[in-house]
């Protein structure tokens, strides 16, 4: 029999699981119960819950293998309540398993002393298989060398040696095209393998009992993202879709829930000592330090962050819709989090899945935000921060955004998420859609009004010198006064936003301003205030706005 026939023997064995090797054994553990949900967190985490039937003998059972769960997660217990779990011992066990050899210089080596045919350069030899032999650099093998081809030969390669007629030969495993084995050829080898395994003891059971177990690991997460359809100028489809990402557990008909929220579980990042994945020093340093991190992933976990395209909005030549068809999925809010859930879904691991979770009709308007950042003069108590610069330069990024603010109006919350915003077949620009509660307003940014051109400046107009003296300084009382000027390029009305910070008392501000003083710095001379406009801009028009405040400053 050649070796492409016994290839084919070979290609079924690599296939097969090694347990089939194993032979049959009373004693082995018996498989995790079947996963029946898990439910996935945005940060990686996932809760796993497994059930099934497992067979005891004299009230004790032994699971296969023991999840990767984090401290203090792993919980079984019976579904019965006339049985009760007395004893959970993690441990581990050697077996003598099978595994198919993968090498034509394997396979000859572990059958050596047997009788085989092989083919050198299209020529047969049979002869007895004495081993292999590794050519070390700069030697030459003992044993007479069979013809050898520039194709074939390597240097210091494995040779077979083989016994012909008395006489013995070195063959290079690379120039062997095929060989002819016995029937009774060895084509596995038996390894001594390290498992681990749980061992239960139960109280008050059956020889058959109905197990549950949960556990908290890694591995196994998704990633919400959204697609904003502008199908109008006041109407937007919301499309929602999920990432699932499954590094951990194969999923078969599973219930998956999707979970909106801020979870909180202090000891993620500390594996359960059950695991049996470290020592108890190694134990003692990670539960250490969770302790100062436990609220990580707590932020990480709706930190997702997007990045906008400069582009501005179509209009789109034909009717084109990437979200027909969508199901609604189910969903339910527990305690302070949401869960979406959906219900048989198979997936491997090492599988990633994308799942439409819901889409509705939202009303939006068009926004367009002004944030005049200008660098501070003073601080809080009167003290010149930067002398040298140049009051009328000291913004040089009057940008203003347009934006959509989009009206929640689904059954759903929408978690921090990338949205993209599509106008018809045309992209419009990606950004973060913060969370948003089901009735609540969320603005999300499109681009950089380019259409809309602003500056600004502050000139100092009154200074009374040395009016006050306060902590062993004198200081001067200057009046400033600010001008806020915007010009309308686009073909139509804009609703224009402006928010300007300052530090200092408001005395005045035109055009129906308005001015907050902020929390911050109450105590100092020289107070946080927010001041504010909303003003409607026609095609062409400009417009200044002028406002003006009061600081003590340092003499």
């Amino acid at each position: 029999m050649r070796l492409a026939l016994k290839a084919l023997r070979l290609a079924t064995v690599l296939i097969a699981p090694a347990a089939l090797f194993a032979g049959e054994n009373a004693d082995a553990p018996a498989p995790l119960p079947k996963t029946v949900a898990v439910a996935a967190f945005k940060n990686g985490l996932a809760f796993v819950l497994r059930q099934g039937e497992i067979p005891f003998t004299a009230g004790t059972a032994r699971l296969s293998s023991i999840p990767t769960a984090t401290l203090g997660t792993l919980w079984l217990a019976p579904v019965s309540p006339e049985a009760k779990i007395d004893e959970i011992v993690a441990y581990r066990y050697n077996t003598l398993t099978q595994h198919p050899i993968r090498s034509i210089g394997e396979i000859l080596r572990a059958n050596a002393g047997k009788t085989v045919t092989i083919t050198y350069q299209m020529k047969d030899y049979t002869g007895e298989v004495v081993g292999l032999k590794t050519n070390p650099p700069d030697s030459t093998p003992t044993a007479s060398v069979a013809p050898t081809d520039a194709r074939y030969v390597q240097p210091h390669e494995d040779y077979l040696l083989l016994r012909t007629d008395k006489r013995l030969m070195a063959f290079p495993l690379g120039g062997i095209s095929m060989a002819n084995l016995p029937d009774d050829a060895i084509l596995h080898e038996s390894i001594d393998q390290q498992s681990q395994a749980l061992r239960l003891k139960l109280k008050g059971g059956s020889s058959k009992e109905k197990l549950s177990m949960g556990y908290l690991e890694h591995g196994l997460g998704w990633t919400p993202s959204y697609l904003v359809s502008l199908t109008d100028e006041t109407n937007a489809q919301i499309t929602m879709q999920a990432v699932v990402t499954d590094d951990a557990e194969d999923l078969q008909n599973a219930q998956l829930f999707f979970v909106v929220g801020v979870p909180n579980f202090a000891y993620a990042n500390t594996l359960s000592p059950m695991s049996l994945q470290q020592s108890l020093v190694d134990f003692m340093k990670d539960a250490e330090r969770d302790e100062d991190r436990k609220k990580s992933l707590g932020f990480l976990s709706n930190a997702i962050a997007g990045q906008a395209a400069m582009y501005d909005r179509a209009e789109a030549a034909s009717p084109i819709s990437l979200v027909n068809g969508v199901t609604e999925m189910a969903s339910s809010p527990e305690e302070d989090l949401f869960l979406y859930s959906r219900s048989d879904v198979t997936l491997a691991k090492g599988e990633r899945a994308s799942y439409n979770v819901f889409s509705g009709s939202v009303g939006y308007e068009h926004l367009y935000n002004w944030e005049v950042e200008d660098q501070p003069r003073v601080d809080a108590f009167g003290n010149v921060i930067n002398p040298n610069q140049n009051p009328q330069d000291a913004n040089s990024a009057d940008s203003i955004w347009h934006s959509i603010r989009l009206k929640n109006s689904t059954k759903f919350p929408w978690t921090s998420a990338p949205a993209l915003v599509v106008s018809g077949d045309k992209p419009v620009s990606q950004d973060t859609l913060a969370y948003t509660q089901k009735g609540a307003n969320s603005t999300l940014r499109v681009t950089v009004a380019t259409d809309i051109r602003a500056s600004h400046e502050e000139r100092e107009v009154a200074r009374q010198p040395e009016v006050n003296h306060r902590r062993g300084y004198n200081y001067d009382l200057v009046t400033v006064e600010g001008k806020l000027k915007v010009k309308n390029f686009k073909a139509k009305d804009v609703h224009l936003a402006i928010a300007k910070t300052l530090r200092g008392k408001t005395e005045s501000q035109s055009d129906l301003g308005k001015t907050v003083q902020l929390g911050e710095g109450v105590e100092s001379d020289n107070p946080k205030s927010r001041l504010s406009w909303e003003i409607t801009l026609a095609p062409g028009q400009e417009q200044v706005v002028t406002y003006r405040y009061r600081i003590w400053v340092r003499a």
